[in-house]
């Protein structure tokens, strides 16, 4: 069992070329239910503040995913029900409620930066008093260093009568297909499927949707249950977890990229930038192929990646620069058509495309 260095923030992209933010990693598992965490996480090496770019929603795959959710969600409350999201970001989510008009809704999350007067720039507190009809956890939870911890602190925030959506990566997923680089610092806990089930005494539904990537429940919030979980700051109860074949596994990813190829890297989100990082690592000569990283996330272009400092570009750069034969790695295989697409459109190159 080894300890591996990581960026803090994959999803806060670097102004500075010189600057290297990066937190130990070291998971443990707990519980007889697959639940794992970053054993060396420290939650103060950690901001969410304007520099924080997860925005995924100029990807239509995304935005179809984000309506989906929308649609589970509607299901489960009448029309002008209240709706309060818990760390909604940059309030892309909440945009989608808006406009339909649904719900009366409600968001907190220290990152936002727009003027929607329903949303509160800061986070949630044990002082805080709400009520709502449907709480909505996206992509929330992975962050919480103690997650029964913070389901009790919603339950005292709230009313108990609200029902909790809790929308998180789907570890199962993660260790099926052996993906190193979707292990990253700024998300201390991995959820399987049963472990987040084990967090309520019963749910109401439960379901994987992006590809599988991810995972749902929705359940009732005052029936979160520590039954699994009363030993959990009990430092004997917690056992190594190796990650020997996610390395290997990546290894072997890799060897299909020939070293001489003229190599660019398709999305600087979490995914891209921790490929980058093990890549620069694992296999020198194949990073230093690497002409270009392009993100659609306008916030994030003209800026480098965490770690490993390479500048990021828009997709117009690369249909401006790329040449032919040239190589792009696509990080999320759910944007393979979608990109693929992009740059049939966008350029007259013959380019190998392929997803990692």
């Amino acid at each position: 069992m080894k300890k591996i260095n990581l960026p803090l923030n994959p999803n806060s992209p670097e102004l500075d070329q010189q600057i290297r933010q990066e937190g130990e990693f070291l998971l443990k598992s707990f519980g007889s239910f697959g639940f794992v965490r970053n054993s060396l996480f420290d939650k103060t090496l950690i901001s969410y503040e304007e520099n924080y770019q997860n925005d995924q929603s100029s990807s239509i795959f995304f935005q179809q995913h984000m309506h989906e959710v929308y649609n589970i969600i509607k299901s489960a409350r009448p029309e002008g029900s209240i709706l309060f999201e818990v760390g909604c970001g940059k309030g892309t989510f909440l945009e989608i409620v808006k406009q339909d008009n649904y719900f009366i809704y409600h968001g907190v999350d220290a990152s936002y930066e727009g003027s929607d007067p329903n949303i509160e720039k800061r986070y949630l507190t044990s002082k805080d008093r709400f009520y709502a009809d449907i709480i909505v956890l996206r992509h929330t939870l992975e962050h919480i260093e103690s997650p029964y911890s913070f389901l009790l602190l919603l339950k005292n925030v709230f009313n108990s009568s609200a029902l909790i959506f809790i929308e998180v990566p789907l570890f199962d997923w993660i260790e099926d297909n052996k993906v190193l680089f979707d292990f990253t610092y700024e998300h201390v806990n991995y959820f399987s499927k049963k472990s987040l089930l084990s967090l309520f005494t019963n749910t109401i539904s439960h379901g994987s949707f992006f590809g599988g990537q991810y995972q749902y429940c929705l359940a009732n919030l005052n029936s979160i249950n520590d039954r699994e979980w009363c030993d959990f700051h009990k430092e004997d109860r917690w056992k190594p977890y190796f990650m020997s074949q996610f390395t290997s596994s990546f290894k072997e990813s890799i060897k299909k990229i020939k070293d001489e190829d003229r190599i660019w890297i398709w999305g600087a989100a979490t995914k891209g930038v921790l490929f980058l990082k093990h890549l620069s690592e694992l296999s020198p000569s194949t990073f230093s192929n690497i002409v270009g990283v392009i993100d659609s996330n306008p916030s994030k272009q003209n800026k480098y990646t965490p770690s490993t400092l390479l500048m990021i570009n828009s997709p117009e750069y690369f249909y401006q620069n790329c040449k032919h034969n040239d190589t792009v790695l696509v990080m999320n295989p759910n944007y393979l058509e979608e990109i693929t697409n992009s740059i049939k459109e966008g350029t007259i190159h013959s380019i190998y495309i392929e997803k990692i």
